[in-house]
C-alpha cells in the first residue's frame, strides 16, 4: 500500500472533504464546501491522503491570531477506519509543517483531550509540541463515543515549527528526559482490578519538574466505571490548571503499562524549545 499526501487546492478535491469527513466521524454534520473553499483562498491549508485515486484521510486547518501573532489552527485530522494506526497521522503532520512554513507560518496550534494519551504521545513526544494552556469544557457537551458523559477538557498544543525541539524530532522522537528519577508526582492513584483510580492531588509542589500520572487507556476506564472517569477528569483538571498557571509547561510523556506520566517542566520557553523561538 502506497499512500501519497498533497495539498488540496482544486474545487473538486475540496468538495470531496465533506463526504470524507462524514465517513471518518460517522456524522452528517460536516463543514460545508462554501466554507472550505473560502478558507483555502485566504490562508487556510487542506491536505489529503490518497490511496491511488481515493482520498482516505484529510487535514483541515485555518488561519488564527493570538496575542498579536498569526498562526495556523489545525482543526481536524482523520482517516478512514481501515487506514488508522499505521503512522499516517504523523506523516500528515510533518507534511503540514512543510506546507505551513511555505505559507509563512511559524507556529501551528491544535487541541486534544489530555486523557487520550495516544494523542499525547504523537503531539508532544513524536512531533515536539508543547502545552501551556488548559481549556476546560472546550466544546461543551458532545455525544460521540469518545466524549459522551464527560466535560470536553482540552490541552492547547503549540507547535513551534522552526524550533530546535521540533527539528530534532523530524528523524524520530527525542529520548526521554534524564531528570525524572526524583521528580514528585502531583497525583496519587491505585490500581483496582486493573483499573487505575485517582486518590488525591498535590497542588503545592515546587519542584522544577513534576509528573502527572493519567490512565494509559482512558476509554477502558470509562467502560469500567464512569464515576472513576469523572474523577480523573476533575482531578487532572485541577492539577493542570494550577501548574500551567504557575508557569509550568507540558514537555513529555513517559509510558507504562497502565499509566502514562505527563512531564511538567518549569523552564523559560527558549530553553524548552532549544533556541530563541518567539512565544
Amino acid at each position: 500500500m502506497s499512500i501519497t499526501f498533497r495539498k488540496l487546492t482544486e474545487p473538486a478535491e475540496l468538495q470531496m472533504l465533506a463526504a470524507l469527513e462524514g465517513a471518518v466521524w460517522n456524522t452528517k454534520e460536516v463543514i460545508p464546501y462554501h466554507m472550505t473553499i473560502t478558507v483555502a483562498k485566504f490562508g487556510g491549508l487542506f491536505l489529503g491522503a490518497f490511496d491511488q485515486d481515493q482520498m482516505i484521510g484529510f487535514l483541515y486547518s485555518f488561519p488564527g491570531y493570538t496575542h498579536a501573532e498569526p498562526h495556523l489552527c489545525s482543526h481536524m485530522l482523520g482517516f478512514l477506519p481501515a487506514y488508522r494506526k499505521q503512522g499516517l497521522g504523523m506523516q500528515m503532520k510533518w507534511r503540514q509543517r512543510e506546507e505551513a512554513l511555505t505559507l509563512g507560518y511559524k507556529k501551528i496550534t491544535w487541541t486534544y483531550d489530555p486523557l487520550e494519551t495516544v494523542n499525547g504521545i504523537l503531539n508532544i513526544v513524536k512531533l515536539g509540541g508543547i502545552v501551556r494552556t488548559y481549556l476546560p469544557d472546550c466544546y461543551g457537551e458532545l455525544n460521540d463515543e469518545f466524549n459522551q458523559g464527560l466535560p470536553t477538557d482540552r490541552f492547547l498544543v503549540e507547535w513551534f515549527l522552526e524550533s530546535g525541539r521540533v527539528n530534532c524530532r523530524h528523524p524520530g522522537p527525542a529520548p526521554s528526559p534524564k531528570q525524572l528519577e526524583h521528580a514528585p508526582e502531583a497525583l496519587h492513584y491505585e490500581l483496582v482490578e486493573g483499573v487505575p483510580r485517582p486518590l488525591s492531588t498535590q497542588l503545592n509542589l515546587e519542584s522544577p519538574v513534576l509528573l502527572v500520572p493519567v490512565p494509559a487507556h482512558f476509554q477502558e476506564v470509562k467502560k469500567a466505571d464512569m464515576d472513576t472517569a469523572r474523577a480523573w477528569r476533575q482531578m487532572t483538571r485541577d492539577i493542570f490548571q494550577t501548574y500551567l498557571e504557575r508557569g509550568y509547561t507540558v514537555t513529555h510523556l513517559v509510558r507504562d503499562q497502565d499509566i502514562v506520566r505527563y512531564v511538567l517542566d518549569k523552564q523559560p520557553l527558549t530553553a524548552i524549545l532549544g533556541d530563541s523561538a518567539r512565544s
